[in-house]
Parts: C-alpha cells; structure tokens; sequence
C-alpha cells in the first residue's frame, strides 16, 4: 500500500524538494552553478553509455531530475520577487516621485484617512516619463471621490513599509512583500489629481464589474449592515463591513474559514454544479460540457474572490478531478492531486510557502485525506441521520488533525468549541451560500428576490446568534499559547508518529511518539526556565504613543499611553519573552532595571544648568518635548538618545540632525524599530 501510494503520486516526491529549495534560495539567494552541473551530468551521463549500463544507473538519472527540482526551487524566489525587476519603482531615487498610479480597489475609509492599494504604471524622471512596476499602499488625508481603475498622478513622499519592531508583533512588511507591495505614502489634496482613462485591463473591469453588481445586490436585498457583511464575506470574500464582535466570535469558535473565502465555499459550488447537470446525458459531448462550465465557474469563482492560497489550492484540486471525471474518465490520486496543486502554486508564487492560508488550507485537506477514514470507522452508527452528523464530525475532527500546531503557533489560541461550532455552522453556512448563489440568479426578479433576501438575513441573524452564544460559554478559548517553532514540529513529528501508530498497529510508532513527546516536553520546561532569567527593557514602536515595559523573569511590567493598539503589542511581547500578562505600573521619570536607567523627558529642560549632572543611560524624548539636544550635556551624562514614535516628525527629524551634527548616538525607533536592550 505504501509503495502503491508513493508510485501513484509522484509530485508527493518533487513536492519537498521545490519547497526546500524555495526556502534556500529565499535565505541563501545564489545560483547554485555546481549543483546544476551535477544534476545535468547525473542525468545525461546514463545516455552516453550503452543500454545494459544505462538501466544500473537509472537511480542516477533520478538524482540528477530531483537535484535539478530542488536548483529551480532555489532559482524562483529571485524570478518572482518584484525588488529583482529592473523597472521596479524601489530603483528610482529620490524622496519625491511624481507617479502615473491606478486604483486596484475603492478607497475605504479608516480612523483617520482613506485606504487603497495602486498599482504603479510609470514615474517621471526630469520630466520624462518611464515605465515602471510595482504595488504601493495610498493613504488620502480627505475621500478622493475615486474607485477601482481610475487613474491618478501624484507627487508621492514614497516610504519603505517596514515593521514595528516590536517583540512578538506580525511581520507586516512581509505579509505585504508577499504580495508585491514594499512602499507606503500619504496624499493630500493637493498632492494629486485624476487623469483620464481607466487603467484596468476588460478582463479586469469585467472581474470588477462583476464583484460591484454582487455586493450591491447583497446590500439591497439582504437586511441589516452587518447581516449584509457576513453575505459579502461568505460569498465573495469582501471583508470591509464585517463587524469587529461577530468575527472575534468566529474566531473564538474555530469557525473564521466560514466568513473567509477557502476551499470549502469552492467545494460547494462544485458539488452544486455536478448535482445541476445530472439531467444530461451519459454522452462524451455531455460530459465535455461538465467539464468546461464546472471548470469555467471554479476559476471564475475564484478570480471574483481574490484568488487567495486556498481557492487557488481548490481550484487546482477539483480541475484536476473534473478532468478526471469527465474528460479522460480517469481516476485522480488525492494525494497526488493535492502535492500537484501545491506544487504548481510554489513554482508560480513561491512565497506561498510562508503564508498561513495556503499551509492551512494544504495541511486541512491532508488530514481529512489521512485521517478521515480510519476516523469514520471507529463508529458505525445505525441510523442515517445520526451517520451524516458522525461524517461532520470525523471530517471536523481530521481537518484539525495537522493545522493545531499550525494555528497554535500564529494564533496563540485554541477555541475549545470548535467541534460544536462546525456542527452548527457548517451545514448553516451551506444553506446560506446556495441561497446567496439563487439570489444571485433570480437578482432581476425584485419581488422574489426581496424574499429571498429576507430569509437569507434571518438566517444570517440566526447563525450569528449561535455562534455569539458558543463563544461567551465559560473557557471558549484558550488564551495566550506559547510554542516556539522548534516545538512547533516537534508537535507535528508526534502528531505524524502518533497517526501512524494507529493506523498500522505499530508499537515501534507508539514508542517514537511518546520519546518525542518527552522530548517536546523537556524543550518546553528548558524554555520555562530560560525566561526567568530575562531582564529586558523595551521601548515600543507605537504611534502616537510612549510605551516602556520592562521584563524581570516572568513579572512584565509596564508604563506610558494606554490604546487598542498598546493591548496588541503588550500581547505580542508576553508570548515573545514567554511571560505573565503585562501589568501597569504607576508613570515614573526615571526607570531602572537591572544596572540600566532610562529618564523619560517630555517637557523643557530648566532654564539654566546645574553644577552636577546626573548619571544616566539612556534619555528617551518623547511627545512634544521641547528640547535643544545641544544642552542636554548641561544636565546630563548619558550614552544614549532615544526618540519614539509619539514625536512629530519635523521635531524627530530636527533632533536626527542635531545629533548628527554633535556627533551624538541616537536610536530612532519610528525609522528602526522598537528599542530593545536584554541585561
């Protein structure tokens, strides 16, 4: 059975290596000239020699085909990172760049501007026009009025997305490289003006003309905003109206893949599709034209969405089966199916590798291919409702089999209701996403589409309701998890080893299992231990704001401006330094940990200098301080200045050049980050 599995799925062995040599050539970006030699000599060397020869040697023409999978693996970050094109926007210098920019998105409004994602079309430079590539992030200052595919030009103060800096916090900037995009930049009104013409392509405008008319029918026929929001986030993925309580809610209840477009709204509307066409015929006309209208509504389906990691996953997996089916009437491997589609997906966008949703979605369908069955057949119950509910179950239970260290590790949470929640949500949310798809159809039909449209928000309201109540049951979720990647596949080497031991009966897999649970176990306390030892003083990088928190063992302590935001970085830095929840302390001019002491200067300096100066290490300014960096030697007698991010930027840039002048060290934590300094 398993040389039957691994022989009918040979992208099940080329699959590892072009993700091996992805993250190579992500980290060690060099072409691998030996090794590309090696694999072309392993593979051409056989062909020289004669026949009889030439089968001894065929393992060596293997080699040489799986060394040169691994080299391309190596080779396709470079190809695909945007920074690597010679037209890319990053290229031209500069601190001001007059741009030519089309919308890819309406504007959407946030606290304090307007949002939207463009694309560039080209730059001037001395006047001349140049073609150039790139994404960047506008924020207008007022609403531009504008939606997706106007086009503008704009004098752009073009700045580098970096991240905050801060322990624990999400890698942003790389979340936004992923998808082409490395500048950010502010617009006021008078920065820019439109231009005419529309700078989308007609496959473009028709894939957004097509996603408007589907959200504006949402909202005219489904009651209630936030009834509306779940619509739009359920059928096309939009998720701009979604209100913040209901997706916390999903989100605690291990039900979020509900209101995010993933393989299983495609699954759906696939199965939908073949339940329609079971009037035609058994005939090979009939059933070429299954397969082009399943295959033509997948991809249509998943173009409308976004073409996230997990429809593309979906999309790839049940093309291949309506091939199957239909044109060739040939069975598809599962597991063949899904390492081709993870396969085609690395090599066309190998920063797949490193997203969330495309590891969610390929690790979810693994487990349900490995683990379904075997779960399945534990139980067989006599009768067949209760059996439809035990398939829910065991599908439920083997989608979670290999994401739990997964979302342990990037969501530091465990909903502890998540069995209940998908026996709840998902058949509901199925009602639901047919009843969009109908409203949808029968859209010029206003009476039957009201109805229609009614039902669908009562039933929206309804599954709302449940899921709100599962998630203010006591112990809903668990908080504050933390597993470091080393225990992250530790965890999945048990899980691997546990499986294995009860699907073949093995007592050697069982003994691994526990060893390595030992092992996981001993990693964990070492690391329990390790933090008590921590004294780390930080400054964070929060806008606006003055935020120093100091870490001894495992009491946190902290001090400054209190927000949304501070919560979320004090949250990231306790599972960072692997400590207690961060408590606050009452403010103080001058704080000490350890040997190290850091004042906080926030007001004027005295009027004149006194005869002795005080010691200190570090002097953070911060808010409006109104400070000439030149006397603080008057004062003070200290190694280190430190600016955060609550200070204007024309006083930040002033004190940078002050101390650039003096000679002074300075640490700017808008430009480099939070200030992080372990004792």
């Amino acid at each position: 059975m398993k040389n039957h599995v691994w022989k009918a799925a040979p992208f099940l062995r080329l699959l590892p290596l072009l993700a091996l040599g992805a993250l190579a050539g992500t980290y060690f970006p060099q072409i691998p000239w030996i090794m590309i030699c090696l694999c072309v000599t392993c593979w051409a060397l056989p062909l020289l020699l004669p026949l009889r020869m030439r089968y001894a040697l065929h393992p060596l023409q293997g080699a040489g085909v799986m060394g040169a999978v691994f080299c391309a693996g190596m080779l396709l970050p470079a190809v695909t990172d945007i920074r690597q094109h010679p037209q890319w926007i990053g290229h031209y210098g500069g601190d001001t760049l007059r741009v030519s920019i089309t919308l890819m998105e309406t504007p959407q409004r946030k606290a304090r501007s307007w949002k939207a994602e463009c694309r560039i079309e080209s730059v001037q430079t001395k006047g001349i026009p140049q073609t150039a590539t790139g994404n960047m992030i506008l924020y207008f200052a007022e609403d531009p009025g504008l939606k997706a595919g106007n086009r503008i030009f704009a004098s752009v103060d073009a700045a580098l997305i970096r991240n905050s800096g801060n322990p624990g916090s999400y890698d942003y900037a790389a979340y936004c490289a992923r998808r082409g995009i490395c500048h950010r930049a502010f617009l006021t009104k008078y920065q820019w003006r439109p231009i005419p013409g529309n700078g989308f392509s007609k496959a473009e405008q028709w894939l957004y003309n097509a996603h408007a008319y589907t959200l504006k029918t949402l909202e005219a026929y489904i009651p209630g905003k936030e009834n509306a929001g779940i619509a739009e986030a359920l059928l096309v993925g939009y998720r701009a109206n979604l209100d913040a309580d209901v997706v916390r809610d999903y989100t605690n209840t291990g039900v979020v893949h509900i209101i995010a477009i993933s393989g299983l709204h495609l699954g759906l509307i696939y199965l939908g599709g073949v339940q329609l066409m079971l009037w035609l015929p058994q005939r090979r006309w009939a059933n070429i034209l299954r397969a082009v209208l399943l295959i033509a509504v997948l991809w249509f389906f998943s173009l409308l969405t976004g073409a996230s990691a997990s429809v593309l996953r979906s999309a790839m997996m049940f093309t291949a089966i309506a091939a199957g089916s239909y044109l060739v009437n040939r069975h598809v491997s599962s597991h063949n199916n899904l390492a081709a589609a993870a396969f085609l997906l690395l090599a066309f966008c190998p920063a797949f590798l490193t997203d969330a949703g495309f590891q969610l979605s390929f690790l979810a369908v693994a487990g349900i291919q490995t683990c379904y069955l075997p779960l399945y057949g534990c139980w067989a119950p006599r009768w067949s409702w209760l059996d439809k509910i035990w398939q829910l179950v065991a599908v439920s239970l083997a989608a979670q089999v290999f994401t739990l260290p997964v979302c342990l590790y990037y969501f530091r949470q465990f909903p502890v209701y998540f069995l209940p929640a998908n026996l709840i949500a998902v058949p509901w949310s199925t009602m639901l996403l047919y009843g969009e798809l109908l409203l949808m159809a029968i859209s010029w039909w206003e009476a039957g589409a009201g109805w229609l449209g009614w039902a669908i928000g009562w039933g929206i309201e309804g599954m709302n309701l449940a899921i709100g109540w599962l998630s203010a049951l006591p112990g809903a979720v668990w908080n504050n998890i933390r597993i470091s990647l080393t225990e992250t596949f530790i965890l999945y080497a048990v899980l691997c080893s546990g499986v294995a031991a009860g699907m073949l009966r093995s007592k050697r897999c069982c003994f691994a299992t526990c060893l390595l649970a030992l092992i996981g176990s001993v990693l964990h306390a070492v690391e329990k231990i390790n933090a008590f030892s921590h004294r780390t003083l930080v400054v964070m990088n929060i806008p606006k704001s003055t935020v120093v928190a100091c870490i001894r063992g495992n009491t946190a302590l902290w001090q400054g401006d209190s927000s949304a935001q501070v919560t979320s970085a004090l949250q990231g830095a306790a599972w960072y330094f692997n400590t207690g929840v961060f408590s606050r302390k009452a403010p103080e001019r001058i704080v000490c940990i350890g040997n190290k002491r850091l004042l906080i200067l926030n007001s004027r300096l005295p009027a004149r200098s006194t005869a002795n100066k005080i010691k200190i290490d570090y002097i953070l300014l911060s808010h409006k301080a109104e400070v000439n960096i030149s006397r603080l030697k008057d004062f003070f007698i200290y190694d280190l200045l430190i600016f955060d991010a609550s200070v204007p930027p024309f006083r930040l840039q002033e004190w940078k050049n002050a101390c650039k002048e003096l000679t002074l060290r300075s640490f700017s934590v808008p430009d480099m980050g939070a200030f992080v300094v372990n004792l």
